[in-house]
């Protein structure tokens, strides 16, 4: 039987939820907008990066070191301490004015040698840094003295010395790194004298006595326990007459012995 009453209350709910699903659209200015970013900082450009010519220029000045390059740090307690060992080594020193400039070069407390024990003269004037005098005098007790008395049948009475202390670039060249002569912290050794008055220098040994080859090579050998650097005749040509020692710090305690 027909309900009218019914169904058109079924209509009036299905219009109703129609009229309630419809989607709304928002008024103009309704939606709220997000917030403005805020304005960036500008970065910085990197700085320019410099040159080779740039470099050359910076470690062509006086006692300028090269880009990188430590330079010694001075510790008065490790210095006297130091010159406390010498004195027991016998070897006769004076402590000498600090040496300073131009730029990085310089020692403080330079020492200048005498003697590097009794009966063996040297002289570094002017002054080394007393570690580098310490290395001296007990190479030439421990190792020096007594190749003498094998290889040659020899009593040492000295050490030639050359270059100590100077400011300068490694090999004198124009610019590069700073020479550790430059800190006092190098020697060269031309040579040694004994007690029958002859001497004995540096040099390419080729085609000399098979004595004299087996003195010089045990004391640059016998050289690299003491010192950190040990080059000579036949490592390059500017070293071609004498024995460059010195005390440069290197990672990992790196010692160069050519």
């Amino acid at each position: 039987m027909f309900q009218p009453r019914a169904n058109c209350a079924a209509g009036l709910v299905f219009l109703y939820l129609v009229s309630f699903l419809q989607p709304v659209y928002a008024q103009p200015g309704q939606v709220p907008l997000p917030r403005p970013r805020p304005p960036q900082a500008a970065v910085p450009a990197d700085p320019p990066s410099k040159s080779a010519a740039d470099d050359a220029r910076e470690t062509s000045l006086p006692g300028a070191p090269a880009s990188g390059q430590p330079v010694p740090v001075f510790d008065l307690l490790a210095a006297k301490a130091c010159e406390s060992e010498l004195t027991k080594l016998r070897a006769g020193f004076r402590i000498a004015e600090d040496i300073t400039g131009p730029g990085a070069c310089g020692v403080r407390r330079p020492i200048e040698l005498s003697r590097l024990s009794p009966g063996i003269a040297a002289v570094t004037k002017p002054g080394v840094d007393c570690q580098v005098a310490r290395a001296m005098a007990t190479w030439a007790q421990h190792v020096v003295a007594p190749s003498a008395k094998l290889h040659l049948g020899k009593t040492l009475s000295g050490v030639k010395v050359s270059t100590t202390y100077q400011c300068r670039r490694r090999n004198n060249a124009v610019n590069g790194k700073l020479s550790e002569h430059a800190f006092g912290n190098g020697v060269d050794i031309m040579g040694f004298r004994f007690d029958d008055g002859s001497s004995l220098d540096i040099a390419l040994r080729k085609g000399s006595d098979k004595s004299e080859r087996a003195f010089q090579a045990a004391v640059r050998g016998g050289a690299c326990a003491y010192f950190t650097t040990v080059i000579g005749p036949g490592t390059n040509s500017a070293h071609a007459g004498h024995l460059h020692l010195d005390m440069v710090n290197r990672r990992s305690g790196y010692r160069l012995c050519e």
